[in-house]
């Protein structure tokens, strides 16, 4: 049996997988939670056996801290993880598999896919939503391209940070940021912030 732990702040998510898996033979919900403060007491009382059979759904934006943090202190306990999102960015793809993390997919997935997806990264697979494949690629592509300063630029980016913001977070002039800003463009292939939201 399957264990899946849910860990997300909107309560009606964790109780539409509970229905989704309650379908199943072999999949169920044993616990969910909205913090890694709710999540860590549970953790704590399981044996490293019992945890080999549970499967985190993570979100990537919590009440408290990121699904990212959650997932570190999981896979360090033995738990797989998959993350479980309502974004579908490339960049977000990308940071989930830069932490170890084997397996994403969105809230619109079908229930075919999200149980595909649960009994890939259980068995040790990677699995990544079909349908973000292309983009993902397109953007691990250009990542390599980046420089350091670029790819530390591109991650402030993702958090809407103004131009102005972007400089005193790096204390260089705005033209400076405005410079690194047009090459990133230029190598995503966009003409402004809005285009190039749809991949970080």
């Amino acid at each position: 049996m399957i264990e899946i732990i849910s860990v997300d702040d909107h309560e009606m998510i964790s109780l539409g997988l509970e229905r989704v898996f309650s379908q199943t033979k072999d999949i169920r919900v044993c616990h969910f939670c909205k913090t890694k403060a709710e999540l860590v007491p549970f953790i704590e009382s399981k044996s490293p056996e019992e945890l080999k059979n549970m499967l985190a759904m993570l979100d990537i934006k919590l009440e408290e801290g990121s699904g990212f943090e959650v997932a570190d202190f999981l896979l360090e306990k033995g738990v797989k993880c998959l993350m479980y999102s309502s974004f579908s960015n490339a960049g977000y793809i990308i940071k989930t598999m830069e932490h170890k993390i084997t397996g994403f997919i969105t809230k619109n997935a079908q229930q075919p896919e999200i149980l595909e997806a649960v009994h890939a990264v259980f068995s040790g697979e990677t699995y990544i939503q079909k349908n973000l494949l292309p983009d993902m690629m397109f953007v691990s592509g250009i990542l390599v391209t980046l420089t350091k300063k670029e790819r530390e630029l591109v991650d402030l980016m993702s958090e809407h940070l103004s131009n102005e913001e972007l400089a005193q977070r790096l204390a260089v002039s705005k033209r400076t940021i405005e410079n690194y800003v047009s090459r990133i463009f230029d190598k995503f292939n966009v003409k402004n912030r809005y285009e190039l939201e749809r991949y970080l």
